[in-house]
């Protein structure tokens, strides 16, 4: 099997890391003319990545010239390298990476800055690592920390130091990256990782997060036990989180409460992202559920196991409820939200409404349908299960797995989410352990007069 080694060189000046030396060497790296070596992304859902500069392509001939196309699959940004000639035999890549500063005016975005923090640097690799698409084989991934303060890590979501792995480059551009003045908690493989120390107990959210893994765990029936956790100071006014393969990314600030039952949903919302997933291909077309399944189970299974009360549960369901029904662009189709949802942040939340109240009322119509039997907990292990066999997942599956293990057909309840149609919540719905009612409401920005609906304990 083909292997190939990458090598990630940080250099720190001024007490901060200024440049990042990569190197990829190949074994073995066939490519004709005119087709595609590798590629770099430039931007994702708006958030611009560390261009590659300084870049030398050289196999066993000498240097490899190439060609620079671009393309823009919605909503990325691709630079590709295509080879003006046949590459032969072993093929080394290098080139450089600047990390950039965290963002200090407006919203946060998604933690996808390859950025700067505290005398280190974090982010995503896809940020900062280039794909070659074609190739797949034995991957190594190598620090050099010699240009770095002594006590310096290199820390990456499939393990602290060195990792290696089977499979595609892209793996290791779905994981989150952390190097410089490392601190962390850690129990076996999973982590909980920082470079800025933050005024509040760490070691208490390292703690929930932990057991909030084993339960999520069980639920989804998973046995592997890499996860880890990356948290960055960010200097804007509000903070949020990103997940990638077995782990995420959240933020804290200055500005607002830090503990355990501020962020506990917030961390089990990005937490849930690791299993449920279909097919969103168009970009948008399956949003609702990715983020219904994160925004459902991040309230659900806490309460089941007793991390949450039901009162804190209610106040999360309450939240939800008074973002949706009052949002100005809950009219909008799932396709139609997608297309703005980088430029207009209230489009961008309907996903986690919709998809988390469609679930909810899902999960109450299989209930009652099989009298207690079955719920969308079995919709969703169900989907989870084939898409580990090899299944192309689609609305299609979950449309058929209600069908087949609930008996009932939701397909007109999905268009009418799909296309932003008014739906009410299932008084049955989180487990009928709470009571709803309408209430008049304002929308958000435009004050007109809108439905919406108040919760209460049963």
């Amino acid at each position: 099997m083909s292997a190939c080694s990458i090598t990630l060189t940080p250099f720190a000046e001024a007490d901060e890391i200024s440049r990042v030396e990569i190197a990829y060497q190949f074994d073995e790296l066939n490519i004709p003319t005119g087709q595609e070596i590798f590629r770099a992304q430039l931007n994702t859902v708006s958030v611009p990545g560390a261009e590659p500069m300084d870049i030398s392509v050289r196999d066993e001939a000498g240097e490899v010239p190439f060609t620079l196309r671009e393309t823009n699959p919605y909503p990325i940004l691709y630079r590709h390298f295509d080879a003006a000639r046949d590459t032969q035999g072993a093929v080394v890549i290098r080139y450089t990476v600047q990390p950039c500063e965290r963002l200090s005016q407006g919203r946060h975005g998604p933690y996808f800055q390859f950025a700067k923090e505290n005398g280190g640097v974090s982010g995503p690799g896809l940020a900062f690592l280039v794909d070659a698409p074609s190739w797949q084989g034995d991957v190594s991934l190598h620090w050099d920390l010699s240009h770095l303060p002594a006590g310096s890590k290199g820390v990456c979501t499939w393990g602290e130091g060195d990792v290696s792995y089977q499979g595609e480059l892209d793996h290791l551009r779905q994981a989150y990256f952390a190097f410089g003045p490392v601190r962390s908690v850690t129990e076996g493989e999973f982590g909980f990782y920082w470079l800025t120390e933050p005024p509040f107990d760490v070691n208490e959210l390292a703690v929930f997060t932990r057991n909030l893994f084993g339960v999520m765990q069980r639920f989804f029936r998973d046995s592997q036990p890499v996860y880890r956790i990356f948290m960055r100071h960010d200097l804007t006014e509000s903070s949020g989180g990103t997940a990638l393969e077995r782990s995420y990314m959240f933020g804290w600030n200055s500005r607002q409460t830090v503990t355990v039952a501020e962020k506990q949903n917030l961390l089990a919302h990005e937490m849930v992202h690791n299993w449920p997933h279909l097919n969103d291909n168009p970009y948008g077309v399956t949003t609702w559920y990715a983020e219904g399944t994160a925004e459902y189970y991040s309230i659900m299974i806490p309460l089941r196991n007793g991390l949450i009360t039901k009162e804190q549960a209610l106040s999360e369901i309450q939240k939800r409820t008074d973002a949706y029904y009052t949002n100005p662009t809950r009219h909008l189709s799932n396709l139609e939200a997608a297309k703005i949802c980088w430029q207009d942040r209230r489009a961008q939340r309907l996903s986690y409404g919709r998809g988390v109240f469609f679930l909810a009322n899902t999960d109450a119509k299989i209930r009652r349908a099989t009298k207690g039997k079955a719920s969308v907990d079995d919709v969703v292990l169900d989907i989870l299960e084939q898409g580990r066999n090899g299944a192309t997942l689609g609305n299609e599956v979950f449309l058929e797995a209600v069908k087949r293990i609930g008996g009932i057909d939701v397909s007109g309840d999905w268009r009418a989410m799909h296309e932003g149609e008014d739906f009410a919540p299932d008084p049955d719905s989180f487990g009928s352990l709470f009571t709803v009612s309408e209430e008049k409401a304002r929308e958000a920005d435009t004050g007109k007069e809108t439905l919406s609906y108040r919760w209460a304990l049963r």
